[in-house]
């Protein structure tokens, strides 16, 4: 199970609602821009008791996208690689972070999108990986899952 059927799941069992990053980040090169945009007009209001709204990315013609409305509720779920850092965790009840060997994310990854995004995925890796780096999500989750 990945991060985004493991994210659904958890929604549905807690009535929550679930904000996928993936329709925020900016494009192939867009993982850090899409993350802070997610964390200042979504996470932030929502810890504020205020709805949140983020811009969704047109991913076809690789152009920002309509507002989308996030509205307040007692547990939103926001599903994506890079979301968790400092800013994010003081504002966060609760931080997952999914653990997959690399094998097995790749197949997935290939499953998933039957090799239509390969020319993308090593300068995405080189965004997680410095995610990663500067962000130390791993050791500070609340909960690791590993799959």
């Amino acid at each position: 199970m990945g991060k985004t059927h493991l994210a659904v799941r958890i929604a549905d069992a807690l009535d929550a609602t679930l904000v996928h990053l993936d329709a925020a980040y900016h494009g192939w090169g867009g993982l850090a821009s899409g993350r802070d945009a997610m964390i200042d007009t979504v996470l932030t209001p929502l810890a504020a008791g205020l709805p949140g709204q983020y811009c969704a990315w047109d991913w076809e013609r690789d152009i920002a996208g309509d507002i989308v409305d996030v509205p307040s509720a007692a547990v939103v779920v926001i599903e994506g690689c890079g979301v968790s850092t400092p800013r994010s965790r003081e504002l966060a009840s609760t931080v997952l972070w999914v653990e997959c060997v690399e094998t097995l994310r790749l197949e997935r990854l290939g499953g998933r999108d039957r090799g239509e995004f390969n020319a993308f995925y090593e300068a995405w890796d080189a965004q997680v990986n410095d995610h990663i780096a500067h962000n130390n999500p791993i050791t500070t989750a609340t909960v690791i899952v590993r799959t």
